[in-house]
């Protein structure tokens, strides 16, 4: 078997630089991923598992490439002054970046978390071949509402937060115009209020190229967000992007289906209905 190359490097985004790492398929590669991840500390929990799902995917001859938005990680930026459209930025800045270095090959984005509504957003507007969703949140703002919930169960149960505060006290905060630190970070109104009405935008049905969203929790099929373009996987729990400590959980049939389906993008006719 050859070994896999995994080059780290930086993008150019304004005055900024966007950390990366290219996990090239040794060979060549039949397709490329965009890994477009979590936010924070569910970044920060699910790191290994999006290491290991990267190699997973050039092991079957797909290159992936993991970025760092602005303001995390490795990445240049301050925290605070990022929102929601900045980040889908980022993501197109790694789409492009694949498109140069993997040409000739379909691209998929594939997101998780909230990296799933940036990515459904950008696969609206951009062209690519695929899009694979994980766990993707009904809107930006669900999605930092349950942090919030996260956050008031952690101040409340440590005393770290003064006297005992509700949600929604936290919400007026922000509203306020003051910068807030949550599981580490800096929010700020900026990144509120962008998460406002920003809906998971899921493809149209007149839109021919692939696309599916996979939830982890083993729901049934007649629960699935979106019928006939769903599916249900039972991972371990608790689930990988909420804590570290089941560091090498068995994904083995997610990452497989996630493999499978990044691999087929290419056989798809898209020139019927769907973006060039």
């Amino acid at each position: 078997m050859q070994a896999l190359t995994e080059a780290p490097g930086y993008l150019t985004q304004g005055e900024h630089s966007l950390y990366f790492v290219h996990h090239r398929a040794p060979g060549g590669s039949r397709a490329a991923v965009l890994l477009v991840g979590p936010l924070g500390l569910e970044r920060a929990h699910a790191y290994i598992v999006w290491t290991r799902w990267a190699r997973h995917l050039a092991s079957r001859g797909v290159d992936a490439l993991r970025l760092d938005y602005r303001g995390c990680g490795e990445s240049t930026g301050r925290f605070e002054d990022m929102t929601l459209p900045r980040w889908e930025e980022d993501v197109r800045a790694g789409l492009d970046y694949l498109r140069r270095e993997c040409p000739g090959v379909p691209v998929v984005l594939h997101g998780l978390r909230l990296g799933a509504l940036l990515a459904a957003r950008v696969f609206q507007q951009e062209r690519a071949e695929g899009l694979l969703l994980w766990d993707p949140p009904e809107s930006g703002r669900a999605h930092l509402m349950e942090v919030l919930r996260r956050k008031v169960a952690a101040d409340n149960l440590e005393g770290t937060g003064g006297t005992a505060r509700s949600r929604e006290d936290y919400v007026a905060e922000l509203e306020a115009g003051g910068f807030m630190e949550v599981e580490g970070f800096p929010w700020s109104r900026g990144l509120w209020r962008s998460a406002e009405s920003y809906d998971l935008a899921l493809p149209s049905k007149d839109d021919a190229r692939p696309w599916r969203v996979v939830h982890l929790d083993g729901r049934p099929a007649e629960r699935c967000l979106a019928p006939g373009h769903g599916r249900s996987v039972r991972t371990p729990r608790p689930f990988f992007w909420t804590t570290s400590n089941r560091l090498l959980p068995d994904l083995g049939e997610l990452f497989d289906d996630g493999a499978s389906f990044a691999s087929g993008v290419g056989a798809v006719d898209v020139t019927k209905g769907g973006r060039p």
